[in-house]
């Protein structure tokens, strides 16, 4: 059996340890290949993220049909209401499958990349250098988290002494500030036009 046709679960990492929890026959070969192809290391810890996700579906208790990809959009999604995800949540729950153990057993893409360096022996110099894409994916998979757990956490209070609430949505507005030049912009446009205006006001004195 090649390295390539293992379960990855064969290393102690989590990629692996999560691999062979879930049975990912051929997940290093896999994660190989995608990277070979170009693939970022975010786009690969939603490979990793959605085969655990399908994986967990095969063995629920349910003949009702749904896309994997599709329902990792809606627990991860930035853009995705906390109603949607609460239902999404609940859905799983109904059909065996425990959302918050799953959502333990999600990978990071830091974890994939400690994976190819540690495990499988591959160089992720290339991403050392972060892009703004990669910054894009990071924060939004930052507000998405903090926005779930926002969101989890108040409807845990509702029906609780004194506390109630209807069906609710967290948005967070993230915001960068630069105490040097005083600019002050939502995260988007800092990103969409380069950062602050430092070097602006530096070239120009």
């Amino acid at each position: 059996m090649s390295d390539g046709d293992r379960v990855s679960g064969a290393c102690s990492c989590k990629v692996g340890r999560t691999a062979g929890k879930y049975g990912l026959d051929g997940l290093d070969e896999r994660l190989r290949e995608r990277r070979a192809d170009g693939a970022s290391l975010r786009r690969l810890e939603t490979v990793v993220n959605e085969a655990v996700l399908q994986a967990a579906l095969e063995g629920a208790d349910t003949d009702v049909l749904r896309d994997a990809a599709s329902i990792y959009r809606n627990l991860t999604g930035e853009d995705v209401s906390t109603g949607v995800r609460t239902e999404t949540e609940a859905w799983l729950s109904r059909v065996g499958v425990d959302p918050a153990e799953l959502d333990r057993d999600f990978v990071s893409y830091q974890t994939v990349r400690s994976h190819f360096r540690e495990c499988l022996g591959v160089d992720t110099a290339r991403e050392r250098s972060l892009s703004v894409d990669d910054a894009e994916g990071t924060i939004e998979w930052a507000r998405s988290r903090s926005q779930g757990i926002v969101g989890r956490t108040i409807e845990r209070l509702d029906g609780t002494d004194g506390f109630h609430c209807g069906s609710v949505d967290v948005t967070t507005v993230v915001r960068v500030s630069c105490a040097d030049c005083g600019g002050s912009y939502p995260v988007e446009r800092f990103l969409d036009r380069g950062g602050c205006d430092c070097e602006t006001d530096a070239q120009t004195q």
